[in-house]
């Protein structure tokens, strides 16, 4: 098998394993989405009304994005900040596209659903929602640090006014304090300002 077979392979594996909710009423197109994606081997759930909450094992949510302005039907997405979001949508009007932006959904399925661009809008999707918490992931892992940077920068001054040495110094004492106990040098930066009441 050649690495793009095999690729192609390893992808339809992965959208076999995925857990995917749609969030639809009861119709025609729904059968065919549903029918489709079942034909892939994708475990399907479905729900309608929408809910206030998604269920914990979902990775991606299909929901029909309509004209009608009721808040209550898309509180379920303050709890999807880790799930591929898919939009199916009627209408192109500049009300839909500006929800579908501030929604900021990772792909688009438009009415009357056909199977074809289906595997296109779930893979995209997906990759697009793994990107997404990657980088959030590492926002937060910079915040972090940036934060404990700070945390250090205060306790060094700290332990340089305290100690009458220089900021050098201050700092190898903090690391090698950190070293020893084995603890992050942001915890013994955070210990001493707040022994210090900073």
């Amino acid at each position: 098998m050649t690495g793009d077979a095999s690729k192609s392979q390893n992808l339809i594996r992965r959208l076999r394993r995925m857990r995917i909710l749609v969030i639809h009423p009861d119709d025609a197109d729904r059968e065919v989405f549903v029918a489709h994606l079942k034909r892939i081997g994708c475990q399907v759930e479905l729900m309608w009304p929408s809910p206030e909450t998604l269920p914990s094992h979902a990775d991606v949510v299909l929901f029909l994005l309509g004209q009608e302005r009721d808040p209550n039907l898309l509180t379920w997405m303050a709890t999807a900040d880790t799930i591929a979001r898919i939009a199916i949508i009627n209408f192109e009007t500049p009300e839909i596209l500006g929800e579908l932006e501030r929604l900021n959904v990772h792909g688009v399925i438009s009415k009357p659903i056909r199977p074809f661009g289906v595997l296109a809008a779930l893979t995209t999707a997906i990759g697009a929602a793994r990107h997404e918490m990657t980088l959030k992931n590492r926002i937060k892992s910079l915040d972090e640090n940036l934060r404990s940077r700070r945390k250090v920068e205060q306790a060094v001054a700290i332990l340089s006014e305290l100690k009458g040495i220089d900021e050098q110094a201050a700092y190898k004492r903090l690391r090698d304090k950190s070293q020893n106990s084995q603890t992050s040098i942001g915890e013994i930066a955070s210990a001493l300002i707040a022994a210090h009441d900073v």
